[in-house]
């Protein structure tokens, strides 16, 4: 019996092992436009939050937010987003939610186009039905937006059977602003305190196998 009928999927770091790509055109941001590039610990910040919350806490000011956002879809159109990777496991699992009528989405922070076309890439399209992503409009930037885009698309009208699945506290936080459950990746880019903090009864996995028996039970 499935204990939930959606699943919502987070991107980076949930299904794609991203970092490498993201941080390479991080980089490249601050660099041209010259700001001192922070250590490895702010760096690795910006996988997983939106683009713009992670260059303001860094100290940038709107100007060079909007700037260098710029510059990072530029090179990550180019470069960034060609180094992606699905976990090991996730086709698989995949396939099991979809072979036992869970219906699939991934709800992203990631610009639409971008979390579309890695979709494309990792070549497991075939088990989703939407992928909801960020705007350039930024009328979808944060997480609980972007779920709340999911579950209109695709009709939810009973959020108890609705589950989250991501690697962050902005995952966590989207899915307890909205109402509906979480499920902790620790195989991602967050921690579980920080997801806690939003979702502290939430059970934890440590890789995509363990998803299955949260989901189908």
């Amino acid at each position: 019996m499935n204990k939930y009928d959606i699943v919502l999927l987070d991107l980076d770091g949930t299904i794609s092992e991203s970092g490498e790509g993201i941080l390479s055109c991080v980089k490249i941001a601050f660099e041209q436009l010259k700001k001192p590039l922070p250590d490895d610990k702010t760096l690795a910040s910006f996988i997983g939050p939106p683009l713009q919350y992670s260059f303001g806490k860094c100290g940038f000011s709107e100007e060079e937010i909007a700037a260098a956002v710029n510059i990072y879809k530029k090179n990550f159109v180019e470069t960034g987003i060609y180094r992606n990777k699905t976990y090991d496991g996730i086709p698989e699992l995949l396939a099991a939610l979809q072979a036992n009528g869970v219906r699939l989405a991934v709800a992203t922070t990631k610009y639409a186009p971008f979390a579309e076309k890695i979709i494309g890439m990792l070549q497991i399209g075939q088990y989703l039905e939407l992928t909801a992503g960020a705007t350039a409009d930024d009328t979808r930037r944060t997480k609980a937006a972007v779920i709340r885009y999911a579950l209109e698309k695709m009709g939810a009208d009973r959020l108890s059977r609705v589950v989250m699945i991501g690697d962050t506290a902005f995952d966590a936080e989207g899915a307890a602003a909205v109402g509906i459950n979480f499920i902790g990746c620790l195989y991602g880019y967050g921690s579980r305190e920080e997801m806690e903090a939003y979702c502290p009864t939430a059970p934890f996995v440590s890789c995509p196998s363990e998803i299955m028996h949260l989901v189908i039970q």
